[in-house]
């Protein structure tokens, strides 16, 4: 049965200041209001919906947040998550309030394994502290509640990332993405220093996943990364797997994607001509329309 997931963006204000944040240019835009996002909400449920992500941003310096998670649990969405930074969570009384108003999913962004190379990252000195402190005390509160890391995979951390995976679990995630980034915004303005080239994931995938394995974590994801370099790990590709099983819908405050698998692969990646010959053109959405500007596609090797 397929799963509709509902991310509502409710605004790109943010308390990081990520080098390679995708929205970087955006952060300026008007924020949903509380009632906007109580109608998005009711929307969604009316179309189906039973699992809503609050994002932004950072939907934790919203002073409606627990609110709008009350809201969501009155309307019926079963599963109520936060895609957050995790700094705001470093405080458990807000934490305690999150849950007690319905939330039982959370993702944390996790860039580094130690403070100097996360806080580098996203520009704020005490940030990994926070955020690791966050992730300990929504686990604190209860075993229950679904943790899962998100990680962009950025240059200066692309060889740390079988250490991430081991702070995630040490930290009690449930699950953990590693996602190529997405060349706008920021990551386009700071390409050359922050976008690895493809090549670099040969070993790290491995390497990473493997870890995710030993401690019996099985949502250990890659995302954004075409099928040649993941061949062997299909597994552990996001797309592969939320394929048939999860439908998404993207609601912001300028736009609306009710198809988001659909319209990303249609208008925002792109395919080499070499591509033609691999054994899973028809199921690949092929890389960055913006990364292959900058790069082209000869690092695009077809699968037999």
């Amino acid at each position: 049965m397929v799963e509709k997931k509902t991310s509502l963006l409710l605004g790109y204000k943010c308390n990081n200041f990520c080098r390679f944040c995708y929205a970087a240019d955006k952060r300026d835009l008007p924020v949903m209001s509380t009632e906007q996002a109580k109608r998005q909400l009711e929307l969604a449920r009316e179309r189906g919906s039973r699992f809503v992500d609050f994002l932004g941003g950072e939907p934790t310096i919203r002073k409606d947040l627990i609110e709008l998670i009350s809201y969501a649990k009155e309307l019926g969405f079963r599963t109520i998550s936060i895609t957050t930074n995790g700094r705001m969570l470093s405080n458990m009384d807000y934490t305690r309030q999150l849950v007690e108003a319905g939330l039982n999913s959370a993702v944390f962004s996790i860039h580094g394994h130690k403070a100097e190379l996360h806080d580098y990252l996203v520009q704020v000195k005490g940030a990994f502290e926070q955020a690791t402190k966050g992730m300990q005390n929504l686990r604190a509160l209860s075993n229950k509640i679904y943790i899962c890391t998100n990680t962009v995979i950025v240059k200066p951390n692309i060889k740390f990332l079988p250490q991430i995976a081991e702070l995630n679990a040490k930290l009690g995630a449930n699950g953990m993405e590693f996602i190529f980034p997405h060349p706008r915004g920021n990551a386009y303005k700071n390409f050359d220093e922050m976008v690895p080239h493809l090549a670099e994931l040969i070993d790290v995938v491995p390497k990473t996943i493997s870890v995710g394995v030993r401690h019996g974590i099985k949502h250990c994801w890659f995302r954004y990364v075409p099928f040649c370099y993941m061949y062997g790990f299909l597994n552990y590709l996001s797309e592969y797997m939320a394929k048939d099983r999860l439908a998404e819908e993207h609601i912001g405050p300028e736009f609306e994607d009710l198809e988001v698998e659909k319209n990303r692969a249609l208008h925002g990646r792109v395919k080499g001509p070499q591509c033609f010959g691999c054994k899973y053109y028809n199921i690949c959405e092929g890389i960055f329309k913006e990364y292959a500007e900058k790069r082209g596609f000869a690092e695009l090797v077809p699968v037999p």
